[in-house]
């Protein structure tokens, strides 16, 4: 009786093992549906969410949560010293760091997390953007949260020159294993230089792999039910 629970346990076990991916995007988020804004709503409060989940295509096995902000502006400020209607398609947001002390205050959020008990790692974020003018914060920066924990600084602060209107792709990589639920925060800091000035911002992207764990298949009930029948028979 004991040799047929251990062949039937084994069995399960190799069965459920879970897997991880290799290394894809888990979260891209759609910037083209932001609508260009007009001079009129400079200094007025982004909404929330900024975008829907949607946005985030998510990868399979993942949900995200809507990018959301903490205390930041609209911005129309097209290039530096200049005002006008912003970019469609374009996050022009500012207010980030309120005060100029070089503090964190402000920031864009979002959360993954694994679905049907999935774990995932993350490889790196990458954001693409443009800082308009010295009044922008010149320090580029994440924190995260991995499963409730506190937040901390991902890789380290970059240091992000004056865009003039051509974006970079900052990428930052540092390596997140097995969460459940990680809260991702743009926390730029103003670190030599400006403080509550804008940023335009068209990518935000996070890369990594998920760890899936298969689903009960029907050979694999067929295997069970024959050994609780075997059981049952010893008995």
């Amino acid at each position: 009786m004991c040799i047929n629970k251990l062949v039937v346990v084994s069995t399960i076990s190799s069965v459920f093992h879970p897997f991880a991916a290799n290394a894809a995007v888990l979260a891209d988020w759609d910037f083209s549906g932001i609508p260009a804004e007009p001079a009129s709503s400079e200094n007025t409060p982004l909404p929330n969410p900024v975008l829907g989940a949607a946005a985030a295509n998510a990868a399979a096995g993942l949900a995200s949560s809507d990018l959301d902000h903490s205390g930041l502006l609209y911005s129309t400020a097209v290039s530096p010293g200049a005002v006008g209607t912003s970019v469609p398609g374009e996050l022009n947001t500012k207010n980030f760091d309120l005060g100029g002390n070089g503090t964190n205050d402000n920031f864009l959020f979002f959360q993954l997390l694994g679905s049907g008990g999935n774990t995932f790692n993350v490889d790196s974020i990458s954001i693409n953007l443009w800082r308009n003018g010295g009044g922008a914060p010149d320090g580029i920066a994440f924190d995260v949260s991995v499963d409730s924990g506190p937040f901390e600084l991902y890789d380290s602060v970059k240091t992000q020159g004056l865009g003039a209107g051509v974006f970079v792709l900052q990428e930052f990589n540092e390596s997140i294993v097995g969460a459940s639920r990680v809260e991702i925060r743009f926390t730029p800091r103003n670190t030599t230089s400006g403080s509550t000035g804008n940023f335009h911002i068209n990518g935000l992207t996070v890369e990594g792999s998920v760890v899936t764990v298969p689903e009960p298949s029907g050979p694999l009930f067929g295997i069970i039910g024959l050994g609780l029948f075997v059981l049952r028979r010893k008995r």
